[in-house]
């Protein structure tokens, strides 16, 4: 188990360097919207792929997302269900922005072109709206994960509406989209980001494992015209 989190913790930061030169080449080349790029959404597929091989991620898929257009909102279990959703989808996500401030792989969601937004600021939600809009304006796919927070994935949380606005303003279908992470025919701990984890301690206890099982479900989209935040929320 040592020498396998070592070669994975050996790669891991290999690839989280190679991501950094690459997103500064891609930006000073075609911009700092280079993640619109057709170019740009292919290399970040490409090494988000490698990624989950070298953690050691294993997805099983049901159902089909969307291509464009469309705002996916999930559970939200583990600090693995961006390198998850991003294998499949190319979406831009909504995330908390103290994520900005994590050592190179902050920068990373920077380059990407992650949104991000202070829960604990009520009062940046207009801000918070008004940038998602101009994302869903793109026509690549945004994610957000509705709950607000992490859990074990046994249940799913509230979905608060406050974000639900933007699909709405844009008139873009939501589509949700469903995570389990399965050890040993169970909910697996050491996947959730919980409790107060650490994220290193819970990154090298995941890549001394054998693999990551986790099941991710497409259900069918939602039209939002005419729809009310709320109930759309609850119908997610």
């Amino acid at each position: 188990m040592f020498v396998r989190a070592a070669v994975r913790g050996t790669q891991f930061m290999l690839y989280l360097s190679l991501g950094v030169i690459l997103g500064i080449a891609y930006r000073l080349r075609y911009g700092q919207q280079w993640h619109l790029d057709t170019a740009g959404q292919a290399i970040i597929r490409w090494w988000i792929q490698h990624m989950t091989r070298i953690v050691g991620i294993r997805i099983t898929q049901y159902g089909s997302p969307l291509t464009a257009n469309v705002m996916f909102v999930a559970n939200h279990i583990s600090f693995l269900d961006i390198l998850v959703i991003s294998s499949i989808v190319p979406a831009r996500f909504l995330s908390k922005h103290t994520v900005r401030y994590w050592p190179i792989i902050g920068y990373l969601t920077h380059l990407s072109g992650t949104l991000f937004i202070e829960r604990s600021k009520p009062s940046r939600l207009s801000r918070t709206l008004d940038a998602l809009k101009l994302a869903l304006g793109s026509g690549r796919p945004v994610l957000i994960f509705p709950e607000g927070t992490t859990s074990l994935g046994t249940q799913v949380l509230k979905f608060h509406s406050g974000l639900f606005q933007a699909a709405i303003d844009n008139k873009v279908p939501v589509q949700a989209l469903t995570l389990y992470y399965r050890r040993d025919e169970r909910a697996d701990r050491l996947a959730a980001y919980i409790d107060n984890d650490n994220f290193l301690l819970s990154l090298l206890r995941l890549m001394a494992q054998d693999n990551t099982e986790v099941h991710i479900r497409f259900s069918p989209p939602i039209d939002s015209t005419n729809q009310v935040r709320q109930p759309l929320a609850a119908q997610s």
